[in-house]
């Protein structure tokens, strides 16, 4: 089992060869905002350029990374705090544009088989994580959490069989 702290994808090896030509002769130094291309340019978002760059140059589409119950394998902020995000609530904002009407959100949110989580860059941050997820039973960090934050970590030490190896 495998967490990243940081940004996630996946690929076959016959995409990643691919897009080294397409990452090669992209344009470079566009100045202007978004136009919706394959393009090297300041302040682009890295998840929209690649998923550009992918279809245009290797006809790959990009697809969500959830699992089977429409849970994120990817959290794209401290999970503590994507576990309290709340689409009636808290309605329609960004994060939520152009996801299904079925997708996870609160504590049913992120896959317990999690691949990635940003937001997590420190050496505390990383360390954190490895004892909440990988520490001993009851350590310090998973004493700390809250109620909902304690079952989410509950939840993937038990999916990945974590305290049988302890």
């Amino acid at each position: 089992n495998v967490l990243v702290a940081g940004a996630a994808a996946c690929w076959s090896r016959k995409t990643l060869a691919g897009i080294v030509d397409v990452y090669k002769n992209m344009p470079k130094g566009y100045q202007g905002q978004y136009r919706g291309r394959c393009e090297d340019r300041p302040e682009a978002s890295e998840e929209i350029s690649t998923s550009l760059c992918l279809k245009e140059g290797l006809n790959v589409t990009a697809e969500a990374m959830v699992d089977d119950e429409m849970r994120e394998y990817v959290t794209i902020d401290p999970y503590h705090n994507v576990l309290t995000w709340n689409r009636t609530k808290q309605g329609e904002w960004w994060f939520w544009l152009n996801k299904p009407a079925n997708a996870g959100q609160m504590e049913n949110c992120c896959a317990i088989r999690p691949m990635g989580m940003h937001k997590y860059k420190n050496k505390w941050q990383i360390e954190m994580l490895e004892e909440q997820f990988y520490g001993p039973t009851n350590n310090k960090e998973i004493t700390k959490l809250n109620e909902r934050t304690r079952r989410y970590v509950d939840k993937v030490r038990g999916a990945m069989e974590i305290d049988q190896y302890l």
